[in-house]
């Protein structure tokens, strides 16, 4: 019922921070800045004082912070977790000196964070999870950052946080004060498996169309399964196949006008949770029938990210569901089977409404300043910082090799040491991509993050296909564009902390939920099992959560 994180093994390759520019100023006064890359504070002719986004304090400020640390990443030698490019820049270009009171590895940092919550000895700033958040703000131990964030944060800050009516935003905000600056994920790029992932190839081989409705979807799924798509004389493939944990969340509910985990408004307004409306029981009873034929892989209750990856690879499989990112699981594939090609599509509709995909609340964790700290606006120019540095006036070659990733060792992320750290909301990079290859001009490409994908891609299409993957990022990110222009989307409409009996109830029913799917989809329970579901749910505290959503729903109108 909370939101969703997206996977571990997902977001390694989806490292893609980009953002905007910080490079302008607003109103107020600033703590005596001195020469720094921007131009200190000034007085204007009215005697109004203007504020640097990126001030120089001098003399320099201490901030202490906790640390949550990746034993998978490293920095290269003669740089640390206190001391390092980052923390350099930090103290050289803002006159910020940060000390750090613990590190913890990421198993175990919310645990010790708990800790330090608990006893009441709270660094100055630090990130924290959506229960950390509410708790913290319950017991009054943060500093309100809604005047200093609207003061302070650049003019490219701002419009990162104002994607999506600034839901993100309003998820840190609590009685009308903003409590915490938010880490977010792509809306579009962190929604899931939105899209469908169809081999063309095998398409071809068996003379079928693109699909265009959902029964021309469930055609070709089953003529990948009985007609030998891959014409080997074998008959070793499957139509569909995904993760058992997408169970929840395939792409393909989408197109039953069914939203699972998330919350949307009912004809009368009200919040109801959609993963107990009828339309999931239309869509549960289609994926069943598919799987008493053999059409779904009739091990994917059993199957993790590992073992679906070695399906794809090995050209098990002609229908999946993804997001951009699912052309690098596809590399493999092409270098050992040249013919093999994928191509994204929207989710066709079940009748004629189109098909809305659902976007996830882009909030995933949240950077606080403790109570009482006399500079919090100093985190609020980090951020302005980290955007700058990452794709804004000082985002060159140098500065990315420099603050972001190792030429040389893909195994050095600097940027993964950087005090706060956050995605790209607006996914300007994807954006000048596509444009770049649909005008065919790569002077459209200017953030180095959409160079690298942009040169990647060009490589695959003229044959390196150790690359392959990189070339399907053109396709996808033009449907998201079409989805996000055309507003084919359906937000969470419930932003907020976990009400009570969520963080009470919120296991029992997600287990609930993820075990009547899986049997109903198995055929190991009749159709009917949905309604016993749905009933338990709202007997087990789904009425009494959904009571508490709209609650908050009414107070925020």
């Amino acid at each position: 019922m909370t939101r969703k994180m997206l996977l571990s093994s997902m977001c390694a390759v989806l490292l893609m921070s980009i953002v905007l520019s910080a490079c302008s100023t607003s109103k107020k006064t600033e703590e005596s800045p001195s020469a720094s890359p921007v131009a200190p504070a000034s007085t204007g002719s009215a005697g109004e004082v203007s504020y640097d986004p990126l001030g120089k304090y001098d003399p320099p400020i201490t901030m202490s912070t906790v640390k949550r640390l990746d034993a998978n990443l490293k920095l290269p030698e003669g740089q640390t977790n206190e001391n390092n490019i980052w923390m350099e820049a930090m103290e050289n270009d803002l006159g910020i000196k940060i000390k750090t009171d613990w590190a913890a590895d990421a198993s175990q940092y919310d645990n010790k964070l708990n800790v330090s919550i608990a006893s009441g000895s709270l660094p100055d700033f630090m990130r924290v999870n959506e229960a950390q958040l509410n708790e913290l703000i319950e017991s009054d131990s943060l500093e309100d950052l809604t005047d200093v964030y609207e003061q302070y944060a650049s003019p490219d800050t701002k419009k990162q946080y104002a994607v999506g009516d600034s839901i993100a935003l309003k998820q840190a905000t609590v009685g009308g004060k903003l409590y915490a600056i938010p880490n977010t994920a792509s809306a579009i790029a962190g929604a899931g498996s939105p899209l469908l992932w169809i081999r063309t190839d095998w398409l071809n081989n068996l003379n079928l169309p693109e699909p265009e409705t959902m029964e021309d979807l469930f055609k070709i799924a089953r003529a990948f399964t009985n007609d030998d798509p891959d014409q080997n004389g074998k008959k070793d493939t499957v139509g569909i196949a995904f993760v058992n944990g997408q169970i929840g969340d395939l792409g393909i509910y989408n197109g039953f006008h069914a939203y699972p985990t998330i919350w949307t408004q009912d004809a009368s307004g009200k919040l109801v949770y959609g993963s107990v409306q009828p339309e999931m029981k239309k869509a549960l009873l289609s994926l069943q029938q598919l799987y008493k034929e053999g059409v779904i892989d009739q091990e994917f209750a059993v199957k993790d990210w590992a073992k679906w990856n070695e399906m794809l690879t090995s050209g098990q499989v002609g229908i999946t569901f993804g997001a951009h990112w699912f052309g690098q699981l596809v590399h493999n594939l092409k270098v050992r089977d040249p013919k093999a090609e994928w191509k994204p599509f929207f989710v066709p509709s079940a009748d004629t409404q189109p098909t809305r995909i659902t976007l996830r609340p882009p909030a995933l964790e949240y950077y606080v300043v403790k109570k009482g700290y006399k500079n919090p606006e100093a985190l609020i120019k980090m951020f302005n910082f980290y955007y700058n540095i990452v794709v804004g006036e000082q985002a060159t070659q140098e500065n990315y090799y420099r603050f972001m990733y190792d030429k040389n060792d893909g195994s050095i992320q600097y940027v993964a040491f950087a005090p706060v750290h956050t995605n790209d909301a607006t996914d300007v990079a994807f954006k000048q991509m596509v444009e770049a290859f649909e005008t065919n001009d790569s002077s459209k490409v200017k953030v180095m993050e959409a160079k690298n994908i942009y040169a990647n891609a060009i490589k695959a299409l003229n044959g390196e296909n150790g690359l392959y993957g990189w070339s399907l990022y053109h396709p996808a990110w033009k449907l998201f564009g079409k989805i996000m222009d055309e507003k084919l989307y359906v937000n969470n409409s419930f932003y907020g902390a976990p009400t009570r009996t969520m963080a009470d109830k919120s296991a029992t029913l997600s287990k609930l939920e993820f075990e009547a799917f899986t049997k109903i989809v198995m055929n190991a329970a009749p159709i009917e099992e949905f309604d016993k579901f749905v009933e338990n749910w709202h007997k087990l505290g789904g009425e009494q959560i959904t009571n508490e959503v709209n609650e908050w729903n009414n107070s925020n109108k």
